[in-house]
């Protein structure tokens, strides 16, 4: 067993307890997860959840520095998004303001949640998303908003990071309004930027309000309709039923949810329209993109020119301010980050117009769908509407033929590796080691997400399919009751295992699964930061001390047909246990247990902390 020490956080320059102290009106130098916090604190938030996730894990590290200085405040590391969701949404639904940072990714796991959630009308609650376009840092270059517009719920874009601290607490004033959760949305161009930002009061009054769950409010049915008016859970219906009740006649008068969140949106003063002089021309510039296309029309020197309307809330949209510009333009562009979400709801609005202007974006191909949309890409298109050449700066030319190069033309030499001395490689060695012995090619290697997922590349060329956080052993369940001779491996690491891996391993055992599942257990959420979990440590998120679960007591109640914990470093000790737990029929599993690397350094101090 390896001895439990405290890890210090990694990465503080992007994570600081100044954002907590009461300093309105002074102006700080902070980065965008530092005015997420900042915005949230301000807001009064009471209650704060996440699994970590870039871009926006650093949030959680500095709401965890203000939890200790605000008792009240609960601020925690979940086993899983949709956990920390849920967290979120109980604390929301007893009346108190709650936030639930996660990457993109972790939208696909609260999706459930998200969606039932919203039916039962929570206010106060916040979601912080960071998307990734180009897929720099994560699996997919997923957009949040469609899995938003699914569930129905409001998505703002701040467009800088004084706005990110000013709409993180915007954002519970219109849930408290609107009564649905509210994503903000951040991509990673601006969650890796740093800004003066300009700090408000903090609303102590409202953190240290007191509980009020409603324990006579119909919960179970959403907060429009009591039973048995509508059918049980029919959330679409009374979102845009065209009757409201008497429960709803004190917030949205005579509308729907759905046509008052509407309205609400369309009278926000955060969109905002500039004509210049006689525009012919125009831009809707969504979240970040208003940066770009605002530098990409002043190169051009076409301020005159140019309409440009600052889109923040690109759902619901503020259907009057889009039909404005299309009414009074020849030409509009649409600027988003990956998706042409906005640029298709604008086309829809269109359609209903007598006239209006031409539309261009990623679906005529003037934007490309996919990659960060720059300045430079935004200038192209515009110069193209505007009939001039758009030439960028020698230097930044090089520099995007540069990236063109690295990324496209010669990605194969950016292969990810591992660490030096990580216990994930001695772990992977041990194994490939003893399969190509017992095996040779007949040995399938089912992987998962984290820092492990290098195993899949040379030398060790020890995975053939890797899909999302807990996949691994049911898939790897799935080939083997398909028919498959080979013998069948699939790998998790510790964190992920209490994410989603042990429900896909009672499955594997109930189902009587023929399979090795191999652990590689670092003792920390290493991929994202060294983040402490419930087998990790022994300490919160708040860094307070609480209990560490064993994943090998975990797994033996769970009545696996063998499991044995080895210490990677131990080649000896750890082929010859793998032998062993190969031979076995029925769920074996092998727990390859040593610290993390780079975190040992950093905790003898031989390292950067």
């Amino acid at each position: 067993m390896v001895k439990e020490t405290y890890a210090p956080p990694t990465f503080l320059k992007w994570a600081s307890g100044d954002v907590a102290k009461d300093y309105p009106g002074k102006t700080f130098m902070i980065s965008c997860n530092e005015a997420i916090a900042r915005g949230a604190i301000e807001a009064g938030v009471k209650v704060v959840a996440a699994y970590p996730g870039s871009p926006l894990q650093y949030t959680i590290e500095s709401l965890a520095m203000a939890a200790k200085i605000y008792p009240s405040m609960h601020v925690e590391w979940s086993s899983n998004e949709k956990v920390a969701y849920d967290v979120a949404l109980g604390a929301a639904m007893a009346g108190v303001r709650a936030l639930s940072p996660m990457k993109q990714l972790g939208m696909n796991v609260i999706i459930d949640s998200l969606v039932q959630g919203a039916n039962l009308g929570p206010s106060g609650l916040v979601l912080a998303v960071g998307d990734d376009p180009g897929a720099l840092e994560t699996e997919n270059e997923m957009d949040t908003r469609y899995l938003a517009r699914y569930a129905e719920v409001p998505v703002i874009e701040p467009t800088s990071i004084q706005e990110v601290k000013d709409y993180t607490f915007q954002a519970f004033e219109l849930s408290e309004k609107v009564k649905l959760p509210v994503v903000v949305r951040i991509t990673t161009g601006l969650a890796y930027q740093r800004a003066p930002v300009t700090f408000g009061e903090i609303r102590h009054d409202i953190r240290e309000r007191k509980p009020s769950f409603d324990k006579n409010r119909r919960w179970l049915l959403g907060d429009a309709f009591p039973w048995p008016m509508k059918p049980f859970g029919a959330k679409h219906m009374r979102f845009h039923d065209e009757l409201p009740v008497k429960e709803w006649e004190n917030t949205v008068g005579s509308l729907p949810k759905a046509d008052y969140t509407e309205k609400v949106v369309d009278e926000l003063p955060w969109n905002t329209l500039v004509f210049g002089g006689d525009a012919q021309f125009g831009v809707i510039a969504v979240g970040e993109c208003y940066q770009e296309a605002m530098e990409a029309i002043k190169f051009l020197g076409a301020e005159e020119k140019v309409a440009i309307l600052k889109l923040v809330t690109s759902y619901p949209l503020p259907k009057s301010k889009v039909a404005e510009i299309l009414e009074k333009t020849e030409k509009v562009l649409v600027v988003e980050q990956i998706e042409p979400f906005v640029e298709t709801e604008v086309r829809a609005l269109s359609a209903n117009m007598d006239r209006h202007a031409k539309i261009f974006g990623k679906l005529t191909g003037d934007i490309p769908i996919c990659n960060e949309v720059t300045r430079n890409m935004i200038g192209r298109a515009l110069g193209k509407m505007l009939n001039v050449t758009f030439l960028p700066k020698e230097e930044e030319e090089r520099i995007e033929r540069g990236k063109n190069l690295l990324y496209r033309e010669l990605f194969f030499i950016n292969v990810p590796r591992f660490c030096p001395g990580c216990p994930e490689l001695a772990a992977g060695f041990a194994l490939k080691t003893v399969c190509n012995e017992l095996y040779g090619d007949d040995v399938t290697f089912i992987g998962d997400v984290g820092c492990y997922g290098m195993l899949a590349v040379p030398p060790l060329n020890a995975s053939h399919a890797n899909l999302s956080m807990g996949s691994g052993i049911s898939m790897a369940s799935g080939i083997y009751h398909a028919g498959s001779k080979d013998k069948i491996i699939a790998y998790i690491g510790d964190s992920t295992f209490f994410h989603s891996g042990m429900s896909a391993l009672v499955n594997a055992v109930y189902n009587k699964a023929n399979l090795l599942l191999y652990v590689l257990d670092n003792r920390t959420t290493g991929n994202t930061g060294h983040q402490p979990h419930p087998g990790a440590f022994g300490i919160t998120a708040t860094r307070e001390p609480t209990k560490i679960l064993d994943i090998e007591e975990i797994v033996k109640s769970f009545q696996v047909d063998y499991v044995k914990v080895v210490d990677p470093y131990n080649f000896e000790e750890t082929t010859k246990t793998l032998r062993e737990a190969l031979e076995v029929k029925g769920v074996a599993v092998v727990i390859a247990r040593q610290t993390c690397a780079l975190l040992a350094q950093r905790i003898k101090g031989l390292i950067a902390k």
